[in-house]
């Protein structure tokens, strides 16, 4: 084979081969951002699970003072009655006027 096959196969194959690492490069690219995305969305999903971790130990302390309340007396009930008897009372008469 002469010099000039083989120069332009070499060329052929530097072509090929700067085409291979472009496209390396594309994926590390990709790679890259998709580590960014999970690493986001992780640090997301932390920041949902301790929000939801605080709103069931609120929720448990709620549970937990109206228990001690039930616990207390019936007194308070029948006020609680009262107030919402009214209130429905005063809602329905304000509908028909």
């Amino acid at each position: 084979m002469s010099t000039s096959r083989y120069s332009q196969i070499e060329n052929d194959n530097d072509q090929k081969l700067n085409t291979l690492a472009n496209k390396l490069a594309t994926f590390r690219n990709i790679n890259q951002e998709i580590n960014d995305q999970a690493v986001a969305d992780n640090s997301l999903i932390n920041s949902i699970s301790n929000s939801f971790g605080a709103l069931a130990n609120n929720i448990k302390n709620s549970s937990q003072r109206l228990t001690r309340t039930m616990n207390s007396g019936n007194n308070i009930w029948k006020m609680i009655g009262l107030a919402l008897l009214i209130f429905f009372i005063i809602y329905n008469l304000s509908k028909f006027f």
